[in-house]
């Protein structure tokens, strides 16, 4: 069993290998298959089977809780937690449970995504808890493509910024294009009498510099923004992924499909 923990942004994610057996993943796929394809509902990229994981389907959410359990006990690792101020937890200080309210989610083209957004939060009917945590079990192998990959801000930031650095390319093209004819200008006045317009010149290229300088400190800055580093997770047949459910993430492209996994939410909270 092993857990990797991806740190993006504020917000943590945690991937889960080796967690489930063999046999609980054929139980999975066999209890998928014979679920229909919902029709009904708005057609998405993926074709969607829901069930509720009560009764006799309580095995899916036991499985689940006792895999991350014994994950975050084995790697004595501290659960990032999202609610009233990110705060660390002991993995046997937590109330682990799983929503019984599921769906298998299945791409079966290629180029099938999900654009980046964030994850509403569900009421646990059975406690009245809202859930905390987006869960992912994957059922399938996809060697190219397809990754749920967890980012470091919104897409609205993205887009705010990336107008920015727009504008201020545009306005650092502009300033350069100014200091080039001053410069053309003060080296046709080399040879013509001094009339005091050289200093203006030069006046001005000081400023239009300084100007630039500050112009292009700003791109640097929002290009390092940019380059924030993401948490992409391969799909892996028996691979656990949780995170919180404000932590922005997107379904890459597939390229080998078909993609498949089982979607749910995931309470974890403080015991008191």
């Amino acid at each position: 069993m092993e857990l990797i923990r991806g740190d993006v942004g504020n917000h943590t994610g945690y991937v889960l290998d080796n967690a489930l057996s063999p046999f609980y993943m054929s139980k999975l796929q066999n209890l998928r298959t014979s679920l229909p394809i919902d029709k009904e509902k708005k057609k998405t990229a993926a074709a969607r089977r829901f069930l509720c994981a009560e009764d006799e389907l309580e095995w899916i959410r036991v499985g689940l809780v006792a895999a991350i359990r014994q994950g975050l006990l084995e790697s004595d690792e501290k659960l990032l937690c999202s609610g009233s101020g990110d705060i660390n937890y002991h993995g046997n200080e937590l109330i682990i449970r799983v929503l019984p309210w599921m769906r298998f989610l299945e791409y079966i083209t290629p180029n099938g995504s999900l654009g980046p957004h964030t994850d509403a939060l569900i009421r646990c009917k059975e406690t009245d808890v809202w859930s905390t945590h987006t869960l992912l079990v994957f059922c399938s192998d996809c060697e190219l493509g397809g990754e749920t990959t967890l980012l470091p801000e919104d897409a609205k930031t993205t887009r705010l910024r990336n107008k920015k650095m727009q504008k201020a390319k545009d306005a650092a093209a502009e300033v350069r294009l100014a200091i080039s004819r001053i410069d053309k200008s003060c080296y046709s006045q080399q040879s013509s009498a001094d009339d005091g317009s050289n200093e203006t010149n030069l006046a001005k290229l000081v400023r239009l510099k300084t100007t630039l300088q500050t112009i292009e400190a700003n791109i640097s800055t929002m290009n390092k923004e940019a380059a924030k580093p993401c948490f992409p997770v391969k799909p892996k047949c028996g691979r656990i992924l949780f995170f919180p459910h404000e932590c922005p993430h997107e379904g890459r492209p597939t390229v080998s499909v078909p993609k498949i996994f089982l979607r749910a939410e995931l309470i974890l909270k403080r015991k008191r």
